[in-house]
Order: C-alpha cells, then sequence, then structure tokens
C-alpha cells in the first residue's frame, strides 16, 4: 500500500474513532428503571413538591385515578414499574414531562396530570411516585392502595421489558458496529487502488 493511502487511513479510522467514542458517550442518564434518589442522581430532595392523595380503596380491574400535581421547578413526574408495589398496577402515564401534552399545567416548573392505575390483584399496596429536575433534584411521594375484589383473585404482575435497557445498548453498539464496517470498506476500498 502506497503511504499516501496509508496516511488517509489512519485519518479515516482516527476520525471515526473519534465519533464513535463520542457518539457512544451520549446516553443522558442512568437506567430509568433504578429510582430518582437511589441512581446517583437526583438526590437532593425537599426542593420540589408533589402532591397527590395519600390512600386510596380500590377494587382488583377496576381503574381509579389520581390526580398528581408537581411544583417549584419540577421537570417530570414518573411511576416506573420496579418501584415499590407499582408493578401490581397497570398505570396510564408513567412518565410525563412538563409542559407536554399530558401536562394539564401550563406553567414551566409545574406538571399536574391525572393519571389511570388498574389494580391486577388484591392487597395492600404502596404506589412511588417520583418528581425530578436538572441540579440534583427530587421528591417522591407513597400512595397507599387497599384492593379488595373477588376472592381467589390472585393475577400475578406483568413482566416488563426495560426498553430503556435496550435502548441504551443499542446507542453504544450501534454506532462502534458502523464505525467498524466502515473502516473494513475504506480499507478494503483503499487496497483494491
Amino acid at each position: 500500500m502506497k503511504r499516501n493511502h496509508t496516511t488517509k487511513l489512519l485519518v479515516i479510522m482516527s476520525f471515526l474513532l473519534l465519533l464513535v467514542a463520542a457518539a457512544s458517550s451520549v446516553v443522558a442518564s442512568p437506567n430509568f428503571s433504578s429510582e430518582c434518589g437511589s441512581a446517583g442522581c437526583h438526590e437532593t430532595f425537599t426542593t420540589l413538591t408533589l402532591t397527590t392523595n395519600s390512600s386510596v380503596d380500590a377494587e382488583t380491574g377496576v381503574p381509579f385515578v389520581l390526580q398528581i400535581d408537581a411544583g417549584n421547578g419540577a421537570e417530570y413526574v414518573a411511576i416506573k414499574s420496579g418501584w415499590e408495589d407499582n408493578d401490581y398496577f397497570t398505570i396510564s402515564e408513567p412518565l410525563v414531562q412538563d409542559d407536554s401534552t399530558n401536562d394539564t399545567n401550563a406553567a414551566d416548573g409545574e406538571i399536574s396530570v391525572d393519571v389511570t392505575f388498574t389494580p391486577l390483584t388484591n392487597g395492600t399496596f404502596t404506589i412511588r411516585i417520583w418528581t425530578a429536575a436538572g441540579g440534583d433534584l427530587a421528591q417522591s411521594f407513597d400512595v397507599t392502595v387497599v384492593v379488595t375484589g373477588e376472592s381467589g383473585t390472585t393475577t400475578p404482575p406483568p413482566t416488563t421489558v426495560d426498553l430503556y435497557e435496550i435502548w441504551s445498548m443499542m446507542i453504544i453498539w450501534v454506532p462502534i458496529a458502523t464505525g467498524l464496517i466502515l473502516v473494513v470498506l475504506g480499507y478494503l476500498a483503499i487496497k483494491r487502488r
């Protein structure tokens, strides 16, 4: 291979390596399925506000609605599976961003949302709700739900697929694989000349 081609190949490979390294570092946050206060981020409490019902009586399979209000700079309200007893409910709005279509409060830093929950089985459960904002801010609220219904109704919680984990793996590996393919194709193209 000519010296000129080797130099070009090294420059292209260096550029692709830099591009792949930069692309794989854009994952903005740790695992969304971890609770805000335990994931190493959003660990400053008492600044944001979060309110809703403190307790609810419900029936298995019968939906109920919680009016959730977050404020004082809140950017997100999240009710994810895996947090406390959230797996025992289907949740209509697991993540609401400030000023999104689900947010009924037009003010910045204020979120109001109606979330529908459907209990899957009988028992006494705790729904855990988090609100979070930039600067490490978070606040949680627990709602106790007593679920009754037909005796013998025991529907296990559904198995959840962590789409964020799949997405984060793809955002890391797809650019790397693309870079490697481009390097091989570039090498073959230069070698044929």
